[in-house]
């Protein structure tokens, strides 16, 4: 998978999962916190990532992913 999938694939997931969440990529490097990112929705943004990639994210290794751009680069990597 290319960066430009993967980012494809985190910005609709951050959208769908966040409402009112309108990513760019001035947003890339943001806390996903500060994006409005609760709990939860980081638990199905990871789950729904996961599954678009097909990757596999352990607990340990979602507890890192806190910025949209770690998640792309995890799923290129």
């Amino acid at each position: 998978m290319n960066r430009e999938e993967a980012i494809k694939i985190v910005n609709s997931k951050l959208e769908k999962n966040v409402l009112g969440l309108q990513m760019s990529e001035s947003k890339m490097d943001q806390k996903l916190v500060d994006l409005g990112v609760d709990s939860l929705e980081l638990m199905l943004l990871i789950m729904d990532v996961a599954e678009a990639a097909e990757v596999t994210i352990s607990d340990d290794q979602a507890d890192e992913l806190d910025t949209p751009k770690k998640i792309v680069d995890f799923i290129i990597s």
